[in-house]
């Protein structure tokens, strides 16, 4: 996994996630998209165009391995 990611990119790993898990009863995400909108809620909030990955939590890291290596896998 490279060290920056873009908030596009978070964005993109949400938006994996929310396709191929549901959210909880009440949850507007779930668990795995919840782990990843801290990050970038953080970004918005602080104007930040990158982010470097060695500020993500291990489940963080994860998720977001996971969603961009597998954008083009159908639902």
């Amino acid at each position: 996994m490279k060290a920056l990611l873009t908030v596009t990119e978070i964005e993109q790993a949400i938006n994996y996630w929310r396709a191929r898990e549901p959210s909880g009863e009440g949850d507007a995400l779930c668990p795995k998209g919840r782990l990843l909108a801290d990050a970038y809620g953080q970004m918005i909030y602080e104007r930040m165009p990158v982010i470097n990955v060695s500020r993500f939590a291990p489940g963080q890291i994860e998720a977001t391995h996971i969603a961009l290596n597998q954008l083009d896998l159908p639902l």
